[in-house]
C-alpha cells in the first residue's frame, strides 16, 4: 500500500519549474552557496548602515571571495540589482526558490 511519504506519491516538480531553475542558474558568475552568502553578507550591513545606492558592499564581498566584480555587477544588473539594497530586495527574491 502506498502512503503519502512513499517516493512514488510525492509530487514531482513541473517541467516548467525545472526549466525556470535551469534558466536562473545560467550565467551565474558565482556558486549558489556564494550567492546565498552574498545575501547574508548584505543584510546586516544594510540594516546597520543603510544603502548608499552603490554596490560598495557587494564589491567588498566579491573581493573577499576572490570573485571578479565586473561579471558579478553585470549579472546583478540583469536582475535589477543596481545597488546593494536592490540586490537584497530584487535578486534575493528572484533566487530564493533555488537557494
Amino acid at each position: 500500500m502506498l502512503t503519502v511519504t512513499d517516493p512514488a506519491r510525492r509530487p514531482q516538480p513541473a517541467p516548467f519549474l525545472l526549466q525556470q531553475r535551469a534558466a536562473l542558474l545560467t550565467n551565474l558568475p558565482l556558486t549558489t552557496e556564494q550567492l546565498a552568502e552574498l545575501f547574508g553578507y548584505l543584510a546586516p550591513r544594510l540594516a546597520m548602515q543603510g544603502c548608499d545606492h552603490s554596490l560598495g558592499h557587494t564589491r567588498c564581498f566579491a573581493a573577499a571571495q576572490g570573485l571578479r566584480f565586473e561579471p558579478l555587477r553585470q549579472f546583478l544588473g540583469q536582475h535589477d540589482g543596481t545597488c546593494d539594497c536592490a540586490v537584497l530586495a530584487r535578486v534575493e527574491a528572484r533566487y530564493a526558490t533555488i537557494l
